[in-house]
């Protein structure tokens, strides 16, 4: 397992997959780099594949509470100094697609282009108690209760309902490794709720790529139509019948609307 030391001395592990020109993906709340391994076989026939581990999470480390997103867009940033990768595509999934805006804000000129997906710019009432929920939840030690409360929240109804087994299996491993990681998910939390880069989106030039879905509880589509609205040029895709999560619930179709912006850029 490769990893890379970032400036605040925490390791960050990351991998690749694929060929092609880079492609950086960075995962949401409490999720490690596995989130995206039902998009890996589309995305890295044609591109370079680097995905991590946020901090917080996986085997990257754990720090205190009390960073922001704009660390988080640091991390990845040192993901790609190490491998010697000057500039590459950039997206990020929920909380993810908050970290590479920051990343897009912040270092333009390492961007080919950028992906947010099923993300927000600045919290609203519902998405901030959703959160502040599940940080006290963390901060309290409540594993069950937080391990329920992210899956109730992240999968469509229709999803969760037709895989059930998958649910269950996806609940036993939550509870299996959130005894190690309560302090990453409320550092992860904490930023969440602290982040907003809605009155800096404008700035944000490169050609970008925006979705949401129809089912999501936790992320509406007219928060995506906000980003939209506010990035020049930009691109927006509803996907149906999908909660906050698609690419689990149809990593095919998310993948091939990825593959369709990166295929369409000039050059």
């Amino acid at each position: 397992m490769p990893f890379v030391q970032v400036q605040s001395g925490l390791t960050i592990r990351y991998e690749c997959e694929g060929r092609g020109p880079p492609l950086l993906l960075i995962s949401g709340t409490g999720h490690d780099l596995s989130f995206w391994a039902g998009t890996l076989p589309l995305l890295s026939t044609r591109y370079r594949c680097i995905v991590f581990d946020n901090r917080g999470v996986g085997d990257s480390s754990v720090p205190e509470p009390g960073y922001a997103l704009r660390d988080m867009a640091d991390d990845a940033l040192s993901v790609l100094d190490v491998l010697g990768i000057e500039r590459a595509h950039v997206m990020g999934f929920s909380m993810g697609g908050h970290i590479a805006q920051e990343f897009a804000l912040n270092y333009s000129h390492r961007l080919l282009s950028l992906g947010i997906h099923h993300s927000w710019a600045r919290n609203d009432p519902r998405l901030e108690g959703f959160q502040r929920i599940r940080r006290r939840l963390a901060q309290l030690g409540e594993i069950e209760a937080l391990a329920d409360m992210s899956l109730f929240g992240i999968y469509g109804q229709n999803y969760y309902q037709t895989h059930l087994l998958e649910m269950r299996e996806r609940r036993t491993r939550l509870i299996e490794t959130l005894p190690t990681r309560l302090k990453g998910w409320e550092g992860q939390l904490d930023a969440c709720l602290r982040g907003d880069t809605y009155e800096r989106l404008p700035a944000i030039s490169v050609p970008t790529v925006i979705t949401c879905s129809d089912g999501d509880m936790i992320v509406a589509p007219h928060r995506a139509l906000e980003i939209h609205d506010r990035i020049a040029g930009s691109r927006y895709h509803l996907l149906h019948g999908t909660g906050h999560v698609a690419l689990i619930e149809q990593p095919d179709v998310f993948a091939r609307i990825c593959l369709e912006f990166l295929r369409s850029l000039p050059g």
